[in-house]
């Protein structure tokens, strides 16, 4: 195993004192004790947004978003420490599985974000069922190729959120000449199939003040990269240095992993997550 340099090692060492913070969240989410953290208080925004998401939650689905988040930082840490004694910690680093980890945590943090995040409750219950829409198609595609059939077509099963988007009041317009239950379907639907992982992501930097939209959107994308094995990502984002010449305009590389991106990566990660958790207290309780 390649030797780190001082600037390496003083970004390892940030990288494992940053892990250690979950210590506390993983107290809660992996107790084999119930925890009430994501225990909806009446007159609490979120107790409004659950009755009119309802059976597709929004605090379930966040609270499950920040668990993934957080076993996500749990295994990674798990990957990185190898032996742990009172004076030394045998580290190993990976240069594509642990940024695929990281990956994880990033996407996940953010989505309880954009789903608890907005100030605007119309917002929330548009990403929660929005999300529930988007799960659908690969879903049923799962469930197809299992042999597995579902009782409800996926048709029942979008109108039911089509249904449940316009009882919440979703504001629209109707074209003159158009029938009014006709233009509602259609805005229901324009909003119900709007979401995308990018605007996830990037909203959820925008509700995160220290980390940013740009921010959120690099880390993640750098992440989703290496955790695709993408060439352009390999070479762009690893240390690399040539092994040999094999020929005029052909050298083999040797590819290892960027200890500082990594450092970064998880720092933006358990910013996230952490406002994870706080926008979930503030949401949950009462009153208004």
């Amino acid at each position: 195993m390649e030797e780190l340099d001082e600037a390496e090692l003083r970004d390892l060492r940030q990288l494992l004192r940053v892990l250690d913070k979950i210590d506390p969240w993983l107290e809660v989410v992996a107790s084999d004790e119930p925890s009430g953290v994501w225990i909806v208080q009446d007159r609490s925004p979120l107790s409004t947004d659950d009755r009119r998401t309802h059976p597709y939650r929004v605090s379930h689905r966040a609270w499950m978003a920040i668990t993934v988040a957080v076993d996500f930082l749990h295994c990674l840490r798990r990957s990185l420490i190898q032996e742990l004694r009172e004076d030394r910690v045998s580290v190993r680093l990976h240069s594509y599985a642990q940024m695929g980890l990281l990956r994880g945590a990033v996407e996940n943090a953010c989505c309880a974000i954009w789903l608890l995040g907005p100030p605007s409750r119309m917002e929330r219950i548009i990403n929660r069922l929005g999300l529930e829409w988007k799960e659908l198609t690969p879903a049923y595609r799962l469930r197809e190729l299992a042999g597995n059939q579902p009782p409800r077509t996926i048709e029942q099963r979008q109108q039911q959120l089509i249904d449940l988007l316009l009882a919440a009041n979703l504001p629209y317009t109707v074209p003159a000449g158009q029938d009014a239950n006709v233009a509602a379907a259609r805005a229901a639907r324009a909003a119900l199939r709007s979401v995308d992982y990018v605007d996830v992501v990037r909203r959820a930097g925008e509700l995160t003040p220290p980390v940013g939209a740009v921010s959120a959107e690099a880390t993640w994308r750098m992440c989703s990269g290496l955790a695709h094995g993408d060439a352009s990502a390999t070479l762009g984002l690893l240390a690399t240095a040539v092994a040999e010449q094999v020929q005029p305009g052909i050298k083999l590389m040797r590819i290892s992993a960027h200890v500082q991106m990594m450092y970064v990566a998880t720092l933006v990660a358990y910013v996230l997550t952490a406002r994870a958790f706080e926008l979930l207290r503030a949401r949950t309780l009462a009153p208004y």
